[in-house]
């Protein structure tokens, strides 16, 4: 498909994703890991997770979130650095002022991946996929390291293309292109299709997104309930979603993963004081007001990697309301225990408005 001469007829939206970015960052500033095996990770003994790696690691069939005792065990070169956040925030806020040259329509998704919205852009004659390209040059010339582009017409679409030619690499899809395209596009692609959803397709003999066609929204209801009803739409490449420049905080919350498993009601509720200690501070740097909690809850993650949730309405933080939801749901540890997490969820339209809060988690 050619990339610099398409007939944009609707929206133009680019998706710039950093190519393993902590990783790239650690390899920029120290030459001596290129070409090796490299991932951003917490220490193995602590029971730290993979970040990111470089793809020189993905090749050995690491990925982030992985634990990075396994990394080891599959890669035994893997060279481990510890995460340096501040740095990281530090080079995601200068790269984010590049986007700011060609638009204002800026939907931070993550430290290191934006939606810009060009549509309205006169910048290179108004042609989405040159910006795409300028921006990418200067991310590599002003920073030493690599991004990756999807341009189309909806974030769905020009978040697939992002991923579509990694790394340091673009792809565009624009109007006339889309129904050619996202019919051969593999169902785990689609936001929402998790490994339970992606399960059900596969018993259903459905791969790619065309597998769905011959099934009506109300099908698709009755097989993954009100997400279906979405999904009828985005197999067919539509997505209507605004690009957000002002995100609302929907919760707030704080976790720990522990060195080693707990195993005992009574360790639990110790940690969920000091967790609860963790949270309240975390409400007083953001500046939130507890009469915008709509509701509270607790997250426990087994040694098997399950993980749980239950939340209860309350219209305040106390941290007998957090021990009592425990109480109600845990009668007794029957497995180990890795994580522990509290938090809760705030009221919408309450003035808790963050610009380009990406950062706080």
């Amino acid at each position: 498909m050619n990339q610099t001469n398409k007939l944009w007829k609707t929206r133009k939206i680019i998706h710039v994703d950093m190519d393993s970015f902590f990783a790239s960052i650690e390899i920029r500033d120290n030459p001596s890991l290129k070409n090796k095996p490299v991932a951003v990770a917490g220490k193995a003994n602590e029971r730290g997770v993979l970040t990111t790696c470089n793809y020189i690691a993905r090749k050995y069939g690491l990925h982030s979130a992985m634990p990075t005792k396994r990394a080891l065990q599959l890669c035994k070169d893997l060279i481990i650095i510890p995460v340096d956040i501040e740095k990281y925030k530090k080079e995601s806020n200068e790269i984010f002022k590049i986007f700011k040259c060609y638009s204002k329509k800026i939907e931070p998704v993550s430290i290191d991946e934006a939606y810009i919205d060009v549509t309205d852009s006169n910048y290179c004659s108004g042609n989405p996929e040159v910006m795409a390209s300028q921006i990418r040059s200067c991310i590599e010339k002003d920073f030493g390291i690599t991004a990756s582009a999807g341009i189309s017409i909806n974030k769905l679409i020009s978040k697939i293309c992002s991923d579509w030619k990694k790394p340091n690499n673009q792809f565009s899809i624009c109007d006339h292109e889309v129904s050619s395209f996202i019919k051969n596009v593999n169902l785990k692609k689609i936001p929402g299709i998790g490994k339970v959803n992606f399960d059900k397709c596969k018993n259903l003999n459905m791969h790619v997104c065309e597998d769905m066609y011959p099934y009506s929204s109300t099908s698709l209801y009755e097989f993954f309930g009100s997400y279906g009803t979405n999904l009828y739409k985005l197999i067919r490449g539509i997505d209507l979603r605004d690009i957000e420049t002002d995100r609302q905080r929907k919760s707030i919350s704080v976790e720990d993963t522990f060195i080693r498993d707990i195993q005992s009601k009574e360790e639990c509720k110790t940690n969920i004081s000091d967790l609860y200690k963790k949270l309240i501070l975390r409400c007083h740097n953001l500046e939130i007001s507890q009469e915008l909690v709509k509701e509270i809850f607790i997250k426990i993650k087994f040694n098997n990697f399950e993980t749980i949730t239950r939340q209860v309405k309350c219209n305040n933080l106390n941290l007998n309301h957090y021990i009592k939801l425990f109480d109600s749901n845990v009668d007794k540890i029957t497995r180990p225990i890795r994580l522990l997490g509290v938090g809760f969820t705030l009221k919408q339209n309450s003035g808790n408005i963050i610009q380009y809060d990406i950062f706080d988690r």
